[in-house]
């Protein structure tokens, strides 16, 4: 993806790349259900275990709205993010959720996640660029109902125990958002 990239543009920044298969785009589609429901269903350790690669940049870059004249480039994984976090920091921010200390997640958020337009391209022998938007629909305690959009801008591998995200750049589309937290993972 190019600096200058945004959710508008994607299907604009792939014009050399060849759709996958039928067939892989519906694996590609099976390991995205599978991944939602792991998380509805809080089970974080196994999402970790079954969608995530050792090697993961999870990263939720802060756009800022710009005019159409202003050319600074977008943001980087230099810059100020709400998550900028590699395997490690992940497994932390998944173990927390175990320990009953995450206040803001005390009674647990009943979360859907609904996975759509999703575009899968094959970019090395086993490594895809697939792009989706989520719409993520959180109820926390008796009367807080959030929804946020996003665009998720996935890496991803083929290995003998599934596919494997290696690099998920997540794009929330409010520039301010009216959630308490964003601590749930996408």
């Amino acid at each position: 993806m190019t600096a200058q990239s945004s959710p508008q543009t994607l299907a604009a920044a792939t014009p050399s790349l060849e759709p996958v298969s039928m067939e892989t785009h519906h694996a590609i589609l099976s390991h995205y259900h599978a991944e939602a429901r792991l998380l509805q269903n809080l089970q974080y350790r196994e999402w970790l275990d079954m969608a995530i690669a050792e090697d993961i940049h999870y990263w939720m870059p802060i756009f800022e709205q710009r005019l159409t004249r202003d050319r600074r480039p977008n943001p980087t994984p230099e810059d100020a993010a709400i998550y900028n976090d590699n395997y490690t920091e992940l497994k932390q921010r998944v173990e927390r959720m175990y320990t009953g200390q995450v206040w803001m997640e005390d009674p647990p958020s009943r979360i859907r996640y609904f996975v759509t337009n999703v575009e899968a391209f094959e970019t090395a022998p086993d490594e895809f660029e697939v792009y989706s938007n989520v719409l993520v629909h959180r109820n926390r305690r008796q009367s807080e109902v959030y929804v946020h959009t996003l665009g998720r801008e996935d890496k991803m591998r083929m290995t003998p125990n599934g596919f494997k995200v290696f690099r998920r750049k997540i794009i929330l589309d409010a520039r301010v958002v009216q959630d308490k937290n964003l601590y749930f993972f996408v």
